[in-house]
């Protein structure tokens, strides 16, 4: 049963139920009353985070807030670190609740458990690392999902760009064309450099020792 509470305060306990069950257990949601001469917890959820029910005592932050004058022009703390009785770290917020004469007459306060966010954020770290490849002129691998059909479409596309076929290009340009083929991801594609040795009457041989130059110049 809920203790007799400051009148401005009552109307608070469905949103801590509300905040209680929409935030989820791992985040603990306390209202003090602090307008008496003794304060009390008025409604508590998912109060097993701290180990705390509806009779546990203020805390030393709790009567900081409540005493000190650098608390007076305070209406919230958010995201500030916390320990249970047990050691368990949390983050923690406060919002500091006052009345039409700005007296202080209690504290809407949100504890998370950190420990299931900390394993997530592990897990993100793991999950997002990146080794980057050791490959002179390569650092990534380029993964594309066009298909061969667009091949031919890619190699028109790039002889309209150069203004010649691909036959009559010489070296300078053969280089050129390899890097705006490279930028579609042309060379991802399943026989790519054979389809290109065609076009260009040249061997594949002469082709990869062009795309081992270009890569080389990149580095």
């Amino acid at each position: 049963m809920l203790k007799s509470c400051n009148p401005l305060l009552g109307p608070l306990v469905p949103v801590v139920k509300l905040l209680g069950a929409m935030l989820g257990k791992d985040y603990e949601i306390v209202l003090h009353d602090v307008s008496g001469e003794e304060p009390f917890i008025v409604a508590i959820e998912n109060g097993e985070i701290s180990g705390r029910d509806i009779n546990s005592s203020m805390t030393d932050f709790g009567y900081f807030l409540m005493s000190s004058p650098e608390a007076e022009g305070v209406d919230h703390v958010a995201n500030y670190p916390s320990e249970t009785g047990t050691g368990k770290s949390l983050r923690s917020g406060v919002a500091l609740i006052r009345d039409g004469d700005h007296k202080l007459i209690g504290f809407l306060c949100i504890n998370c458990d950190m420990a299931r966010g900390q394993v997530l954020k592990d897990l993100g770290g793991f999950l997002t690392e990146l080794q980057p490849l050791s490959f002179r002129g390569l650092e990534y691998e380029r993964i594309s999902r066009i298909n061969d059909t667009s091949a031919e479409e890619i190699l028109e596309k790039v002889r309209h760009d150069l203004g010649k076929p691909l036959n009559y290009l010489n070296r300078s340009e053969r280089a050129h064309c390899i890097e705006m083929l490279e930028g579609y991801g042309f060379f991802n594609l399943k026989g790519a450099v054979r389809l290109l040795a065609r076009k260009m009457g040249k061997s594949r041989y002469t082709l990869y020792a062009d795309l081992r130059a270009f890569h080389s110049r990149r580095k």
